[in-house]
């Protein structure tokens, strides 16, 4: 998966768990990733992982530790959701 796909993936599963938190159901028009996360078995594990990254970021990322963590995140994310 190169970097672009990473991001795009990620981002699609991100907004798919913000909307499901803030009581959005997915429709007929929902992408995928959308219809499958409100009852995926991994979606706990998803929130979890995405509060964790929420709570230790400050708005920018400053240094490669940073993006790292962030990259990570993306890549955890990805693998929770595909499995």
């Amino acid at each position: 998966m190169d970097e672009k796909e990473l991001m795009q993936q990620s981002e699609e599963i991100v907004m798919a768990l913000t909307k499901l938190v803030l009581g959005e159901k997915p429709g007929f028009l929902s992408n995928a990733a959308f219809k499958k996360l409100a009852t995926h078995h991994n979606l706990p594990a998803m929130k979890a992982a995405y509060i964790d990254l929420i709570q230790e970021f400050n708005g920018t990322y400053n240094n490669a530790q940073e993006l790292k963590k962030l990259t990570d995140f993306r890549y955890r994310i990805i693998e929770l959701y595909n499995s």
